[in-house]
């Protein structure tokens, strides 16, 4: 086993590449939070010349993708390349830390589970914070096997940086080096994550006048966001049903693999435990729950199904002949690899969108049309088409409050608005339930736009349309 092990590992992450350089160059629509990471890598690198900016938002991936708008590619395209590349080192590093707490067939099992897991296929096509947060998580933990606390501690605040919620494992470790007395190598990882948070800290006092206030404000914003408060709102217990229903029914065997975990307990499977308990805990107290928080603690369960699978395999195979158990270990490898690969092509062709006529025209005007002033718009996805600045209507709540202060700003700057983009399907600009307010303003700034511009673009797909006031 050990001898084909490398292989094996090798043969996944090639299976896991391959599937998805099959439709990386065909995805064709771009989704809200790839748009503002986008805007703000444009924001970023143009120093607020291009693009958009929200404070509530991590800094690692939008660094990123404006450096790639930068060099002069296209962020969208190699923004997926991106993500891609950082999706075989979690596959990667799931398994090494599967090895370590474990065994190799448990961690080879956990690395098949993994490379086809629905959501995480899913994200790869997509610029989105969750990929590069459980990398530098698992790489966090990795580095601590090896007895590496400075660069823990680096990669910590990676994480951090990339998905606010990942900086609990810093919270993680620290039980884990306190469980083990490693005093010395604590500080250094500690001390290590808070300098790399400094500049950030010190940004937030300079701007904001408060070193927690683009925490404070992420939180708040989450509290009020209507996408998963309101109108897709979930039940405390949804993960779980997330991990079965969604990810895949295999899932069950994590709690075989748990009654195995407490029957072989050692005390490096802290480190373990703490990184389900801890998200999980977080997430489920949160009001907004999504399936893509259950990225940052998932890892973790399928190593734990990768070791209930394991434990079933050596019980039923006790008898076998050596020569036997491998070959059935491989067949029972592909079978994992065929079943999660077919739920994860049917959750994909699900949730891959196209592009409608007027959607495409809508987003893509501003790159195709010379605008002079102020462009305003009510989705960010507007950001991936154009290299101009864009003013936000729809940030950071769109209420009743948001709602009249750009009604009051149309009335008194006219001659500063080059253009408003507005749709009713992007999100942008849907009210909160019962604010009457709210929707009587909508009302008045769609008349004053008719009123005092141009409509140049008016186009509908279904119950949506797309409007453009020049």
């Amino acid at each position: 086993m050990s001898k084909k092990h490398p292989y094996i590992i090798l043969i996944i992450l090639l299976l896991a590449l391959i599937s998805r350089l099959i439709f990386v160059f065909t995805v064709e629509e771009t989704l809200w939070d790839s748009g503002v990471y986008i805007g703000m890598g444009k924001y970023i690198y143009s120093g607020g010349e291009a693009g958009l900016f929200e404070h509530i938002r991590p800094l690692f991936v939008p660094f990123v993708l404006g450096g790639i708008w930068k060099l002069g590619f296209d962020p969208v395209l190699f923004g997926r390349l991106f993500e891609i590349l950082l999706m075989l080192g979690i596959i990667w590093l799931t398994c090494q830390l599967a090895n370590h707490w474990f065994n190799e067939k448990t961690g080879v099992i956990a690395a098949a589970l993994l490379a086809f897991s629905p959501i995480f296929y899913y994200l790869s096509f997509h610029q989105y914070t969750e990929i590069p947060a459980v990398f530098f998580s698992l790489l966090a933990l990795y580095l601590y096997t090896k007895n590496r606390p400075i660069l823990t501690g680096i990669t910590v605040a990676l994480a951090f940086y990339s998905k606010f919620p990942a900086g609990i494992f810093i919270i993680v470790l620290g039980l884990m080096y306190f469980s083990n007395k490693q005093y010395k190598q604590s500080i250094k990882t500690g001390v290590t994550f808070g300098l790399c948070l400094l500049p950030y800290v010190i940004w937030n006092v300079i701007a904001y006048g408060n070193p927690f206030a683009t925490l404070i404000a992420a939180s708040n914003t989450m509290k009020l966001a209507l996408g998963c408060n309101v109108l897709r709102a979930q039940p405390w217990w949804q993960y779980f049903y997330w991990l079965i229903f969604s990810e895949t029914k295999i899932h069950l065997f994590s709690i075989i693999g748990l009654f195995s975990l407490a029957k072989q307990w050692k005390k490096k499977h802290i480190l373990l435990a703490t990184s389900i308990i801890l998200p999980l805990l977080y997430f489920i107290q949160l009001p907004c729950r999504d399936y893509r928080y259950i990225t940052l603690f998932l890892p973790f369960v399928i190593i734990l199904t990768g070791l209930g699978l394991a434990c079933t395999y050596d019980l039923i195979t006790k008898k076998l002949k050596n020569k036997t158990k491998n070959k059935l270990f491989i067949v029972m490898l592909f079978v994992i690899l065929f079943l999660t690969a077919y739920t994860s092509y049917l959750f994909f062709i699900k949730n891959n969108q196209t592009v409608n006529p007027a959607e495409k025209g809508y987003y893509e005007y501003a790159e195709q049309n010379n605008i002079t002033g102020g462009i305003w718009i009510a989705n960010p996805i507007i950001a991936v088409h154009t290299n101009a600045k864009l003013e936000k209507i729809y940030y950071p709540i769109y209420k009743a409050e948001l709602s009249l202060s750009f009604y009051n700003y149309i009335a008194q700057n006219q001659q500063n608005i080059g253009a408003v983009f507005l749709d009713n399907c992007g999100g942008g600009m849907i009210c909160p339930p019962n604010d009457a307010v709210c929707e009587q303003q909508t009302q008045r700034i769609l008349s004053s736009l008719n009123d005092k511009f141009e409509r140049v673009h008016d186009a509908t797909h279904g119950r949506c349309w797309y409007r453009i006031w020049q």
